[in-house]
């Protein structure tokens, strides 16, 4: 008797198909891990960007009393960092502009001064916004970051309330 233990063609094909099923897969999810950390980099990134703002906004509002103007400011040409006038019925928006220090940060109305690269490049868009509130002493200030991912607009924004801290 000749037995002979071998595989036949088909047992080689189904091994193939199985192998390259596995390969598929595993790849797939290699590609969506790496998609969404990639998403979870910028969402980390603009939220720093955003609480950079918020801290920007923060020194704008302490290098005006150290400057001794009001803490918002008086006239937008006076002042160290910017003037933020709260009392106004209109909702300001503002860009950063980053610049030699003093003034460490000054406001801008040009779209292009709001525009933050991280360290490898990747384009956001910074925007503040400064609302009025019902008090003369205090203002609500949110930070608006936007930024395309794979051509998908993202977005996210934080908020809080500045006050005349004197």
């Amino acid at each position: 008797m000749n037995k002979h233990s071998a595989f036949t063609l088909i047992e080689t094909l189904i091994a193939i198909t199985f192998i390259t099923v596995v390969f598929t897969a595993m790849t797939g999810l290699i590609i969506t891990t790496l998609n969404a950390n990639q998403r979870n980099i910028h969402s980390l990134q603009a939220t720093a960007f955003a609480q950079e703002g918020l801290e920007a906004m923060r020194y704008i509002r302490d290098s005006n009393w150290l400057q001794n103007y009001a803490w918002a400011g008086g006239s937008r040409e006076s002042v160290s960092g910017g003037s933020f006038e709260p009392g106004e019925a209109e909702v300001l928006n503002f860009y950063l502009n980053d610049g030699d220090c003093p003034p460490c940060w000054t406001f801008s109305t040009f779209e292009e001064d709001g525009l933050v690269m991280n360290e490898s490049g990747f384009e956001f868009s910074r925007r503040l916004e400064v609302i009025p509130t019902d008090t003369d002493d205090a203002v609500e200030v949110t930070v608006f970051i936007e930024w395309l991912e794979k051509k998908i607009p993202r977005s996210i924004e934080l908020s809080t309330i500045l006050t005349d801290w004197r």
